[in-house]
């Protein structure tokens, strides 16, 4: 399909993805930068070109220095892969991009939608920057935050393709293309994305800074653009944010985050913040195994330290993680079986357990999805009060992970209006014969 006959609304609504929970072990090994083919790469284009990395360096030279307005199509490449900018978008915030030509005129197409957004920390603003324990700096409620208080929302600085790292074997080369995307940044940005590299303990990014290619990885933000006319191609991305970044992990996190429509990420509360208390979000995937979440904060965000949140040190108590690794499992199983509308294991009293390990194992972040299982499995089996009460807070949940105008809370209101007119009214029942 021709990129043009795809409406905008839906490349934007449909397209524009990003995981919730961050990484996923399944995507662990992809994600990291390994061995590819030289074939195609031309390694000689960007020898040709002086990178800067400072904005001040670089000289007002046609095809070297971005211009101050509109998008700048660099000479910066390996390969397939070029340095694209564009100063003012977003309200003067900028924006630069390491991808392919046709992945670069998605995002030139939709400039506008960078331009709608605000980048602002809501007021009034309940936090502030401190150092966390074993963690570095982070974020600390300075008064106590109620659940879906908006903190923040942004647009990104920097996209990356995904298969970028894959694709151009040379770490040097990557590295030249990254330091020259994000070196054309606007200073403003350019100093806020440089507040990344600070390494985990370390309140300065001046004694041993983090390569660009380790900032994206330890804050694995996705989204993906869309096949457009390319549909056998990858569109998928990385994406940073760095006032978002400005969160450390937690895999049983108190702030929810999304992108909406126009590019921007929002965190939102998800639960009320006590003063004092670290605001966090989960950088991977928290129904991840322990071991797998404990491995990856050890790689990527821990400095050789694995994950020290409550969820996966349970107070050092074996007794502790050994239970927390059961409900796990019993919670991943119901879950599976909620998810399949043809299973015949599901009760009232399966929905209710799958509840209560929810609460439990303090998923406060993941609340949404918990709901609306909850509330179609509930009126699957004809019980219209308890699905209605769960379709109301699966909007509720919804609004704070994904945005009054997810797709999922428009559903959910279309549920809760009509409960027994829905067709998931007694569903299991009738196809049971009951």
């Amino acid at each position: 399909m021709a990129w043009g006959h795809i409406s905008l609304t839906r490349v934007l609504l449909l397209g524009l993805v990003a995981p919730f929970s961050g990484v996923h072990a399944a995507d662990s090994k992809s994600d990291t930068p390994q061995k590819g083919t030289n074939e195609g790469l031309a390694y000689e284009e960007i020898q040709k070109v002086q990178v800067y990395t400072d904005n001040s360096t670089a000289p007002a030279t046609p095809g070297v220095s971005p211009p101050t307005e509109g998008w700048w199509k660099s000479k910066i490449c390996s390969g397939s892969y070029c340095v694209y900018t564009n100063r003012k978008v977003a309200k003067g915030r900028g924006i630069a991009l390491v991808t392919k030509l046709d992945e670069f005129q998605k995002v030139e197409r939709v400039e506008d939608h960078l331009n709608h957004g605000d980048n602002r920390l809501e007021e009034p603003v309940l936090f502030t920057e401190t150092e966390i324990l074993e963690k570095g700096l982070g974020l600390t409620a300075t008064k106590t935050i109620r659940r879906g208080k908006q903190l923040m929302s942004w647009s990104p600085v920097l996209l990356v393709h995904k298969e970028f790292f894959n694709d151009v074997v040379k770490k040097k080369e990557r590295t030249k293309l990254l330091e020259a995307a994000v070196g054309f940044l606007p200073d403003a940005t350019l100093a806020s994305f440089n507040k990344q590299r600070a390494r985990p303990g370390e309140s300065s990014p001046q004694t041993n800074p983090r390569s660009i290619e380790e900032i994206i990885l330890a804050h694995p933000f996705e989204i993906d653009l869309g096949a457009g006319y390319r549909q056998d191609h990858s569109s998928k991305h990385y994406i940073n944010y760095p006032e978002i970044s400005a969160f450390q992990h937690d895999c049983r996190p108190n702030v929810a985050y999304h992108i909406d429509s126009n590019m921007y990420m929002r965190a939102t509360a998800a639960r009320k913040i006590s003063e004092g208390e670290e605001l966090a979000i989960a950088y991977i995937d928290p129904f991840e195994p322990r071991k797998v979440r404990q491995d990856w904060v050890k790689r990527y965000r821990g400095a050789g330290k694995p994950c020290p949140c409550a969820a996966c040190t349970q107070k050092n108590k074996p007794e502790l993680v050994k239970a927390h690794e059961k409900r796990m499992e019993e919670l991943t199983s119901i879950r599976a079986e909620l998810r399949n509308h043809d299973s015949r294991k599901v009760t009232v009293e399966l929905i209710d357990r799958f509840l209560k390990l929810y609460d439990e194992e303090k998923l406060n972040a993941k609340l949404a999805e918990a709901y609306e299982l909850a509330a179609l499995n509930y009126n699957y089996l004809g019980d219209d009060k308890k699905a209605k009460k769960y379709a109301d807070l699966a909007v509720q949940a919804g609004i704070v992970e994904g945005g009054k105008d997810n797709n999922d809370v428009i559903a959910m209101r279309v549920m809760a209006s009509d409960i027994k007119g829905h067709y998931s009214y007694r569903f299991t029942l009738k196809r049971r014969g009951l």
